[in-house]
């Protein structure tokens, strides 16, 4: 903009800068601000009347961080599904928090349901509902073809299955803990035949629908593959990709297919360490990742062990299970913040008893551990307050020399003692907080379909009126006017389109997240309030705002 100034002629530096005096808030901007959202809520209306179950309205579910089961499973002996050439003799598991059918076939997993999750429409949190290959199944690598074993259950929450190919002898043993809904398993490999390549764990998954986002309206809610192969953590948005997915991994620790809060993963816990492929289309093609345990020509037998996990992205309770799993959630690049941020939440909600009231406790306890810095920030605003008349008369004396002005403004805050990005640090502080909080708002189960007050009945999906939304743009506006500032009129002006636009940023953000940001702006503004007010030599606001 400096440059243009520069250049032009001083009859047109002197028009634009009188209408850069304009604000940009006159009567046909606001008309035209009243219009665009009476338009924008009309169309949310007419969208909820045309599809009615999408705008339904949600109940709550019961999250805990560990199912405690009180009852003995059920394990029917006789099958519950017909018996079938692809998939063979299914025996039923049930307990009180997780149903699923085993397949005599490869010992595959099919209709897997977590009985204590509901989704976001209110239906049974299900997996391994393709018609192909389910959950966990056991193939050979010669011929791809699913290892039948004749299954019995010796005891509860216990399967073993034998399948004998020729010589050749493969026990699986499937230990099913239902309170940390885990199911460890042991695949015994004896007397292989020369030539035999070795066996592959397959879990294939259906590929959820793509749904549409853009900048101001992004979609939080994906699937994609997580992979740690040589301690290095790869994820692959599945949603987000317009190309298929083939790729190959070595030295393979864990691997999984989750969505934005539950997971299907793999825990390699053998000798033979295993690589690993995984496999998605573009369209309605399963998702498929295949866990492959390679034997040598002159190895006849092989013990082989592995963890599978199905249930939600809870980091304490993948913790608890092992410290490999807890890298299935992902908290970003502020991963060590994220963790202690969820702890505190966790802490403060077993005093009040409600997620939105411990994100506001959050919320106050960052603003407090902050404050140093916002004094500190406070006094050099305060000094830029005095020398705002000094300001504004360099302003008006070399207006239409704006390098000129620059220069002169520098020389009389660095006079004046007065550091111009005094301002930033305290921002600059919580940005990491604010990184990490959304991820643990987008992530973490706990916070899945928890309700606040009112009409906020799920802090990890977006305000359904978009009240705290506008609040929020409301506050930060309020607090951009009462802030001085060292920039040009007409820069100012810009500045003062931010509240919108972080305003429009977050209609489709969690509301968790937004509740954060209200919280944190209306403490702002009444901590700034206090820290400007100066009895003995008060500065209006307005003089800032030249």
């Amino acid at each position: 903009m400096a440059t243009i100034l520069w250049n032009n002629s001083a009859a047109q530096k002197r028009n634009a800068m009188e209408q850069n005096e304009n604000s940009f808030l006159d009567k046909r901007t606001v008309f035209a601000i009243i219009i665009a959202g009476i338009f924008y809520f009309a169309w949310q209306n007419y969208l909820s009347h045309k599809y009615p179950q999408a705008a339904a309205k949600k109940e709550p579910t019961k999250i805990t961080e560990k199912a405690a089961v009180t009852a003995a499973p059920i394990v029917n002996v006789s099958p519950s599904l017909p018996q079938t050439q692809d998939h063979g003799t299914f025996l039923h598991f049930s307990s009180q928090t997780l149903a699923f059918d085993i397949s005599s076939n490869g010992m595959e997993l099919k209709n897997f349901v977590l009985k204590e999750y509901s989704s976001r429409t209110n239906m049974p949190v299900e997996f391994g509902q393709e018609p192909g290959v389910g959950l966990f199944a056991v193939r050979t690598l010669e011929d791809q073809r699913l290892v039948p074993f004749k299954i019995e259950s010796p005891e509860p929450n216990v399967f073993v299955g034998v399948a004998e190919i020729g010589a050749m002898k493969i026990t699986r043993e499937l230990r099913i803990s239902p309170e940390q809904m885990t199911l460890a398993n042991s695949l015994k490999i004896e007397k292989a035949p020369a030539g035999f390549k070795g066996v592959e764990v397959v879990v294939s998954e259906k590929r959820g629908e793509a749904k549409s986002s853009s900048f101001f309206m992004p979609n939080t809610e994906h699937q994609e593959f997580v992979v740690n192969h040589g301690g290095t953590w790869d994820r692959i948005n599945i949603s987000g990709s317009k190309e298929r997915i083939d790729q190959e991994y070595t030295s393979v620790k864990t691997a999984g297919i989750s969505t934005q809060y539950f997971t299907i993963t793999l825990l390699d816990r053998s000798e033979i360490v295993p690589s690993l492929k995984t496999e998605a289309g573009i369209e309605k093609e399963p998702v498929t990742l295949k866990m492959i345990y390679p034997l040598s020509d002159m190895q006849k037998s092989a013990d082989l062990k592995f963890l599978a996990y199905v249930g939600p992205k809870s980091y304490t309770h993948l913790k608890q299970i092992d410290p490999a799993l807890a890298g299935v959630v992902n908290f970003g690049f502020f991963s060590g913040i994220g963790e202690i941020l969820l702890e505190t939440l966790k802490f403060f909600n077993r005093l009040v008893r409600n997620w939105g009231l411990s994100i506001i406790l959050l919320t106050l306890l960052v603003r407090l551990l902050v404050l140093p810095f916002n004094v500190a920030s406070y006094k050099s605003m305060k000094k830029m307050q005095k020398i705002q008349p000094q300001m504004a008369a360099l302003r008006e004396r070399y207006k239409e020399d704006p390098q000129t002005m620059n220069r002169e403004v520098m020389a009389l805050m660095k006079s004046s003692k007065v550091n111009p990005a005094g301002g930033c640090l305290p921002m600059l502080l919580q940005m990491p907080i604010f990184f990490a909080l959304y991820q643990v708002l987008g992530q973490s189960i706990e916070l899945y379909k928890a309700p606040f007050v009112g009409w906020i009945g799920d802090l990890s999906a977006k305000d359904p009126y978009f009240i705290l939304p506008v609040l929020m743009g409301a506050a930060m506006f309020i607090q951009q006017k009462i802030t001085p500032t060292t920039m040009d009129p007409a820069q100012a002006k810009i500045m003062q389109f931010l509240p919108l636009v972080f305003c429009m940023m977050m209609l489709a953000l969690p509301s968790g997240l937004t509740l954060y940001m209200l919280v944190s702006t209306v403490f702002g503004v009444v901590q700034q309030q206090i820290f400007m007010k100066d009895k003995h030599n008060p500065v209006a606001v307005k003089e800032a705002k030249v």
